[in-house]
């Protein structure tokens, strides 16, 4: 086969992949896990199963690229609001933000995540792409909140661990209330009154719930 031919097998196989995926994305998001089975697939598409197998030998396969995906798709808005400039109180507002809208915006990956939140006890796979969801993002605000130490914005025997759970927390909470229930939810009020709440906890004079302090006198 030559260089021509080989790129073009490439193609071929890449774009029938993509076509695979996003049919199965979609039906996740919209039918659930359960719904998503070869037959559904070729309802969907114009190929085969002998073509579907050849790109995933299983639905396992097929089910871990979805995730996979999902995953990816949500990471990247957390790294985004990562990099954000500006001061500490930007930055936290910006991992706030971003990220809850992240999710809210990409319904199609949040649907698919929130859909595999049922296997988590039973399926290995799904437990540790949902791990690398929440590790990922609690490292990305940690990061954070360790340049805020640097620059003198935070105190540096802040427990940064607990800032970043509670930030996760705080986004999946707003995440799944309007996921559930999107007429009972304003996001963007919810939004502004977390930061203003985490950031009122960092800059207290006071022992905070995120002081060594404070988690010592609460023992």
């Amino acid at each position: 086969m030559n260089g021509e031919s080989l790129a073009t097998a490439h193609t071929v196989r890449d774009l029938r992949r993509t076509q695979i995926m996003t049919q199965a994305r979609a039906i996740v998001a919209k039918e659930g896990l359960e719904a998503l089975t070869f037959g559904a697939l070729e309802k969907r598409l114009h190929f085969t199963r002998g073509v579907i197998t050849y790109h995933f030998s299983n639905k396992d396969e097929i089910i871990e690229a979805v995730l996979c995906s999902a995953v990816n798709e949500i990471n990247e808005r957390t790294r985004e609001a990562a990099m954000a400039g500006g001061t500490l109180a930007e930055k936290i507002h910006a991992v706030i933000s971003t990220t809850t809208i992240g999710f809210l915006e990409n319904i199609e990956a949040t649907r698919i995540i929130v859909s595999f939140w049922g296997r988590i006890q039973s399926d290995p796979s799904a437990r540790r792409r949902n791990a690398e969801l929440y590790d990922g993002f609690r490292e990305k605000t940690r990061s954070i909140l360790a340049q805020g130490i640097v620059s003198g914005e935070l105190d540096p025997d802040i427990d940064t661990d607990a800032v970043a759970a509670a930030i996760v927390g705080i986004v999946i909470g707003i995440v799944t209330q309007t996921h559930f229930q999107p007429e009972a939810i304003d996001p963007q009020k919810l939004i502004k009154v977390s930061v203003r709440g985490v950031l009122a906890s960092l800059s207290s004079p006071s022992p905070g719930p995120f002081s060594p302090a404070f988690a010592s006198r609460a023992r």
